[in-house]
């Protein structure tokens, strides 16, 4: 009963503490505001504010531009049948041309290569739950990217002074490359790191239907979904529901 009662007393005593401090700061910043135009402890607040914003702005800013890059990676996989390219391994690294005789296509594979370069300077990685791309991430510092226009694409040459970072660059270039390939239905696979063997693995489902994509693990899109076991799946876009509808026990659990 003491414990409640104490209780009961602190808190409108906590609540009154506070509305007195407030109210002499409003007094203590009428006053400087009158005699010196503008108080330290208002100053503080305003810049704290400001790098809250700043802060805000930053993290939204990023996120709509991973946001934009994931559209135009899902343009790119879809329209993957109308895009050439070539690897060559160096010494140093790997080179790529990837081309296409669409202008669209051609727009979206440079509007790629440079986002890809902003990612990798700031160190912003995606697909993190493949082994090698959160791997080149890792060591995106070690990395050199070059990106030169081509009449119908980009040239892109990557290079390190890091041997065992060379071997990922390669390896990353030939999973583009399968990506190029196959489109869509190959986003949800894995790329062990160089030199490990891959594991067989019988399901390859990456999210629950319901919020996330079961192929890629990506947002769902509510445009996109179809009855598969006995319950509505959504999916992030059509590829992938044509995937899962194809082959269902590879990406839905019964």
């Amino acid at each position: 009963m003491k414990h409640k009662l104490r209780s009961f007393l602190i808190v409108p005593a906590f609540i009154l503490v506070t509305t007195l401090s407030g109210a002499a700061l409003a007094q203590d910043h009428s006053n400087h505001t009158g005699n010196q135009g503008q108080c330290k402890g208002c100053t503080g607040q305003g810049e704290m504010k400001g790098q809250m914003k700043g802060q805000m702005k930053g993290m939204m800013g990023q996120g709509e531009g991973q946001m934009q890059n994931m559209q135009t990676i899902h343009a790119l996989f879809d329209q993957h049948d109308k895009i050439t390219r070539t690897v060559k391994n160096t010494e140093t690294g790997v080179e790529t041309l990837t081309e296409s005789d669409d202008p669209k296509v051609q727009a979206l594979i440079a509007e790629h290569a440079w986002a890809m370069q902003k990612l990798l300077e700031n160190k912003q990685p995606i697909r993190q739950w493949d082994p090698l791309f959160a791997e080149l991430f890792k060591h995106a510092d070690k990395i050199k990217l070059q990106i030169t226009k081509t009449p119908k694409g980009v040239k892109v040459v990557e290079t390190s002074s890091d041997a065992y970072v060379v071997k990922l660059m390669q390896a990353h270039a030939q999973g583009v490359s399968e990506f190029v390939k196959e489109g869509m239905p190959s986003m949800h696979k894995t790329h062990e790191l160089p030199g490990v063997k891959k594991e067989e693995k019988a399901f390859l489902g990456r999210g629950d239907g319901i919020t996330t994509c079961p192929v890629t693990g990506e947002p769902i899109n509510k445009d996109f979904s179809a009855e598969i076991n006995g319950r509505t799946v959504y999916f992030c876009c059509a590829s992938c529901r044509d995937a899962a509808k194809k082959t269902p026990e590879l990406y839905l659990k019964q």
